[in-house]
């Protein structure tokens, strides 16, 4: 059995005091059993002011993260928190490993590397995966969700990709050890009786379009042409386009069904290319299905809340992690955390969780036959309940 402890601070200036406010709420001395590992996350200042290495030295565990547009826990949420769960249990296990400098050459051979490294360390193969990897404007989210694929093709893997506050995410870190990093990701495996329930929304079904369409031309993450026309003329079909662009394509969802026995995945267009293509936050395979959806303020609390109302009765919840997607509080505009006090409010101090706003999702979804598929995900409110 794991037990989850949280914490939060807003003591951006101030380390010391900071990792007191941290002590003061885990209580370690008191609280630890036998093996632990805390999971941060925090706006990126809080690395600024040296805060990561107080509470490396302050702590009797491994911590890991990533930097975030804002999290919450205990009650307290906002852009300018530093919170941390801590996973301790007397008969789970916990081993973890960061990679080095990635780049699209050796992405595979060092998530491969670091991945090993901790199974080593761990002796077993792992039951459950938690991946912290960085956004970055030269790496796409899909390249890292293939390589874990790969090295992990079997176990459940949760996490989110790093992000921040700023225009391009240029602070954007993961957090390892009581440092951060810009290019490399952090894996933390977890060996015994560990039972995660996995939670997924996205789009309400009355904000998606109701005619599918299909994938007839693409390249990893580049959809190219849909029902056998070029995308733009696909999207103009539907008064999506002006000047043969889409102005905010940033705010489409793509509804995209994998035809692998899993509810389809909400995926971001980042762009639109010169040669009229769009270049999405997942892969886009030929035959998948494809609908368009729609996110505004109240089908973002709506889904909020129906992910809340999903959960099983509290006293079989040790703790629950929440990685809602960034651009969920963008699309909130000037009401950003709203989403966040809507799932304080509904959690109350019944169950301990953390909120953490991610660049990215990585959750797997149930296929039809009752198997774990891992799956990266955009515009989507992910949980994991322990």
């Amino acid at each position: 059995m794991i037990r989850m402890l949280t914490a939060i601070t807003d003591q951006i200036d101030d380390p010391d005091a900071a990792a007191a406010e941290i002590l003061e709420q885990l209580e370690p001395e008191r609280n630890l059993l036998k093996n632990s590992v805390g999971l941060l996350a925090c706006n990126y200042e809080f690395i600024d002011m040296g805060v990561l290495e107080v509470l490396e030295k302050a702590l009797p565990f491994k911590i890991a993260g990533v930097t975030t547009l804002g999290n919450a826990a205990k009650g307290l949420y906002g852009q300018d928190y530093l919170s941390i769960s801590v996973l301790t249990s007397d008969d789970v296990r916990f081993s973890s490993a960061v990679t080095g400098d990635l780049s699209l050459e050796n992405l595979e051979q060092e998530m491969s590397g670091a991945f090993e490294r901790a199974k080593s360390a761990l002796g077993a193969s792992p039951s459950f995966i938690l991946a912290y990897p960085p956004l970055m404007p030269n790496l796409e989210a899909a390249s890292f969700f293939r390589s874990i694929k790969k090295v992990c093709p079997d176990t459940p893997v949760f996490g989110t990709f790093s992000c921040d506050q700023t225009f391009n995410f240029q602070e954007s870190r993961v957090i390892y050890g009581g440092k951060a990093y810009r290019e490399s990701m952090v894996f933390i495996l977890m060996e015994g009786e560990v039972h995660p329930r996995f939670f997924v929304t996205s789009i309400p079904e009355r904000n998606m379009q109701k005619q599918r369409a299909i994938i007839t031309e693409s390249e990893g993450v580049i959809l190219k042409q849909v029902n056998n026309m070029p995308l733009l003329d696909y999207l103009g079909g539907l008064g999506l386009t002006k000047d043969k662009t889409i102005e905010v394509s940033s705010t489409i969802p793509l509804m995209i069904n994998y035809n692998d026995g899993t509810k389809p995945v909400a995926m971001a267009i980042y762009e639109i290319t010169s040669e009229g293509y769009a270049r999405c936050g997942g892969d886009v395979p030929v035959d998948a299905t494809l609908a368009l959806g729609m996110l505004d303020y109240e089908s973002i609390m709506e889904t909020a809340e129906a992910t809340v109302s999903q959960f099983p009765e509290y006293q079989d919840i040790n703790g629950i992690l929440m990685y809602p997607c960034l651009s969920r509080s963008m699309l909130l505009g000037a009401n950003g955390s709203d989403e966040m006090k809507k799932i304080t409010g509904l959690l109350g101090d019944r169950v301990p969780y953390q909120i953490c706003y991610a660049g990215g999702e990585i959750c797997p979804t149930e296929n039809t036959e009752g198997k774990l598929v891992n799956h990266i995900h955009n515009f989507t409110f992910i949980a994991c309940v322990l």
